[in-house]
């Protein structure tokens, strides 16, 4: 996959994540949501990996505690 595809295939996403926020929210989010919603995310998957390494206590992979 070339850089062009990888924009062309992630304006597509983004367009698709507009009609839904539109759909639910009646507004799209900005890119500071947009962010904060990124950071969530990698902290969430961040807080997985820890898990499966033993690194994070957790007796449930599904959902998380907060340390």
């Amino acid at each position: 996959m070339d850089l062009e595809e990888v924009e062309e295939r992630s304006c597509a996403l983004r367009r698709r994540y507009h009609e839904l926020e539109q759909e639910l929210h009646d507004s799209v989010w900005s890119i500071e949501e947009d962010a904060l919603a990124f950071l969530t995310d990698a902290g969430i998957v961040g807080r997985l990996a820890m898990d499966h390494e033993g690194r994070w206590p957790s007796a449930e992979a599904d959902r998380l505690p907060a340390k």
